[in-house]
C-alpha cells in the first residue's frame, strides 16, 4: 500500500499541513497517510502542546484525507534521536512502500539534516513548493545531482506561506485564526487552550481604547511575524509579552510615585519609561529583557540588544500604521530586518529633527551609533 509519511510539531495543525497532505495522496496515488508528530519540538517554548494533545488534533485535522489516517507515535516510543535519518527506515519497515513528504523551505538546507545520506537512501522524497521560498523543482534539482535523482520528486502543489508562531500568537489574542481547519478551533475552545495570557489581554482592553489596543494586538503580530521570518532567534513569550505590553501606560500617564527618568516626564516618551515600571506593577512582569524592550520601544537607544530591536522596529512598523512613507519601510524591514531598523531610525531622527520640537538624548544616541558611527 502506497503510504506518505509526513512530520511535524503540529502545535496546532493548520490547513496549510492538510491541504499538503491532501494534494500529496491525489498526485501520488496513495491510500494510507501517516503523521508522525514530534515528540519533543527542537524549538519547544510554553506553547507547545503536550504529545498527546497534538496527537489528537492531528487525528481530527487529517482525517479522511486518504483510505487509511494513522497518527504514528514512533518518536514517543523512541523518546530521543528522533532524527530523519533512524525514524525513516523504521516507519519503512513498518509500512512498506513510504514517501517521505517534506516542503521546498525545509529541503532547501538538507545538507545540514542528520545524515542526509541516509534520509535520500531510506525512503523517496517528495517535496511541495512553499510561497517565498525557492520552488520545489529547483530544491529537488540540487539535492538529486547530490544524493541521487531518483531519491526526489518534485509536486504541482504551491503552499501559501503559513506561520504557527503567527497562529500561536492569534490563539493567545484570543483571536480565532482563519489558518485553522473548524475541528482543531473548536478543540481548543474546548479544551482551554492557549489560554495563558488571557488575564493579561483582557486587562490591557481596560487600560486602552479600541483602537489602541488594535494598534497593541498589530505589533504583536509584526513582532512575531519579523521574529519568525528573519530567525531571530528571540524567546516567544518574550516577543509577545514586550510587545504586548509595550503602550501600557500610554493612556494612564499618572506617575503613581513610579521612577522614570525626570526629562521625560511632560514628554511624547514619557509612557515606554511608565510602561516599564507599570508592567512591573500590574502585570507583574520581573524579566529585565521584556521590560528594557519596553523601556525604550519609543526612543530607541545605542547598543540594543535584538529584543529591544524587534520591539521598537514592530512598534514602528506594525500594520495599522499605513501613511506614507511606513508601508515602503515596512517592506524593507520584511526583506532584511537590520535595514528595516535602520532606515526606521533614521526616517524618525530626520521627522524629530525637521519639527523643531527638540530630540530625546536616547534618539540622539541611537542614531549617532547605528546610522553615524555604524551605517554599513
Amino acid at each position: 500500500m502506497r503510504t506518505i509519511v509526513f512530520g511535524g510539531a503540529f502545535a496546532p495543525p493548520h490547513k496549510e499541513h492538510v491541504n499538503m497532505c491532501k494534494s500529496a495522496v491525489k498526485e501520488l496515488g496513495a491510500e494510507r497517510l501517516v503523521i508522525v508528530p514530534t515528540f519533543q519540538p527542537a524549538h519547544k517554548t510554553e506553547h507547545y502542546l503536550d504529545f498527546e494533545t497534538r496527537k489528537e488534533l492531528c487525528a481530527l485535522a487529517f482525517d479522511g484525507i486518504a483510505r487509511e489516517v494513522v497518527v504514528d507515535e514512533i518518536e514517543k516510543e523512541r523518546g530521543k534521536d528522533n532524527f530523519s535519518a533512524y525514524v525513516l527506515p523504521v516507519l519503512a519497515e513498518k509500512y512498506g512502500d513510504i514517501i517521505y513528504l517534506v516542503g521546498a523551505d525545509s529541503l532547501q538546507y538538507f545538507d545540514r539534516w542528520k545524515e542526509p545520506e541516509r534520509v535520500a537512501k531510506a525512503c523517496k522524497i517528495a517535496v511541495c513548493s512553499r510561497a517565498g521560498f525557492l520552488p520545489a523543482s529547483t530544491v529537488v534539482k540540487s539535492a538529486g545531482e547530490k544524493y541521487g535523482k531518483e531519491s526526489f520528486v518534485a509536486l504541482k502543489y504551491v503552499g501559501s506561506d503559513v506561520s504557527s508562531s503567527m497562529i500561536r500568537a492569534k490563539l493567545l489574542l484570543g483571536e480565532e485564526p482563519s489558518e485553522l481547519p473548524e475541528c482543531v478551533v473548536a478543540y481548543i475552545k474546548s479544551h482551554d487552550l492557549y489560554t495563558k495570557y488571557k488575564d493579561f489581554v483582557e486587562r490591557l482592553k481596560t487600560y486602552q481604547t479600541d483602537e489602541l489596543f488594535f494598534h497593541s494586538k498589530s505589533v504583536v503580530k509584526r513582532a512575531v511575524d519579523f521574529n519568525s521570518k528573519h530567525i531571530l532567534l528571540q524567546d516567544f513569550d518574550k516577543v509577545f509579552l514586550a510587545a504586548l505590553l509595550h503602550d501600557n501606560a500610554k493612556q494612564r500617564k499618572s506617575l503613581d510615585g513610579l521612577n522614570v527618568p525626570e526629562d521625560s516626564i511632560g514628554t511624547p516618551v514619557l509612557h515606554q519609561f511608565l510602561g516599564a515600571e507599570k508592567a512591573r506593577r500590574d502585570f507583574g512582569i520581573e524579566d529585565d529583557e521584556i521590560l528594557d524592550a519596553i523601556r525604550y520601544h519609543t526612543t530607541a537607544k545605542a547598543n540594543m540588544t535584538m529584543l529591544e530591536k524587534l520591539i521598537y522596529t514592530a512598534d514602528s512598523l506594525s500594520d495599522d500604521r499605513d501613511y506614507e512613507p511606513i508601508p515602503a519601510i515596512r517592506e524593507i524591514a520584511i526583506r532584511d530586518f537590520e535595514k528595516g531598523f535602520k532606515t526606521i531610525l533614521k526616517y524618525t531622527y530626520d521627522k524629530i529633527t525637521a519639527r523643531g520640537t527638540g530630540m530625546y538624548p536616547l534618539t540622539e544616541d541611537a542614531y549617532r551609533y547605528y546610522i553615524v558611527e555604524n551605517n554599513d
